[in-house]
């Protein structure tokens, strides 16, 4: 018959665990629920009606902005229809920093669950704690990665949302249609993902804090040879 055992909650191990599992919800769905856009003026000078000039892209998860090709009625008297395609794509990035934050938030419930329903496997079987200890390095070493390329991922995509260092090259083959960033242009807002980004690097930090108090519960650690301190001999009585 399983024993709930609850007073592991209270313990670093279990206490970070819940810990562990709110901040890879954090990291993911900051990510995935973040929405933000662009605007950029495309004039047709010789437009008399129908002027329809300004260019909207959103940027949202998983931020492929080369797989959205923007195609426009500029104007409807005489019709000038346009097309607008942004070559920034950082899915790969994107995508591997939600997927890592889903993973570990699967495994934290698993563990908790081991950790209050099978305390005495856990704790009897010296090989369940070792491979949680190796699983703990490895989503340690996961996050860092993962945090640090949708660091470079998001610099990348904050600059590829910025339509004024393009606007030659969206416009150029345009006949008739001069493109501008006026100062009622929306330049996109991206300070919810760099929260998404700071919870990354706090899910590293998390995870790495926590493979000390797991290691502990390992066989290498319960291996160690014990200080043994021996008393020294006292002093006989007869002289």
């Amino acid at each position: 018959m399983l024993q709930v055992h609850v007073e592991v909650l209270k313990e670093p191990r279990g206490f970070i665990k819940i810990l562990q599992f709110l901040l890879a919800i954090l990291a993911f769905s900051t990510t995935v629920s973040f929405s933000t856009y662009f605007t950029f003026h495309a004039t047709v000078p010789n437009c008399q009606g129908g002027l329809n000039d300004v260019v909207r892209n959103t940027v949202e998860y998983p931020f492929a902005l080369d797989a959205v090709l923007i195609r426009q009625t500029l104007c409807s008297s005489p019709p000038q229809t346009a097309s607008f395609h942004f070559p920034t794509d950082v899915s790969p990035q994107a995508k591997f920093f939600v997927a890592l934050g889903v993973i570990c938030m699967l495994y934290a419930v698993l563990a908790l669950v081991g950790y209050v329903l099978l305390h005495d496997m856990y704790i009897g079987r010296r090989l369940i704690p070792s491979a949680d200890f190796v699983l703990h390095a490895a989503l340690a070493f996961l996050w860092l990665v993962a945090a640090a390329a949708w660091a470079a991922g998001m610099s990348t995509l904050a600059d590829g949302s910025d339509p004024e260092p393009a606007l030659s090259r969206l416009c150029d083959q345009l006949i008739g249609v001069q493109c501008s960033v006026n100062g009622d242009d929306h330049r996109g807002s991206f300070g919810k993902l760099n929260a998404s980004l700071c919870f990354g690097f706090l899910n590293m930090f998390v995870w790495a804090a926590n493979l000390w108090f797991i290691f502990k519960e390992t066989m290498w650690y319960r291996a160690r040879p014990e200080n043994a301190t021996t008393a020294a001999p006292a002093p006989s009585a007869n002289a």
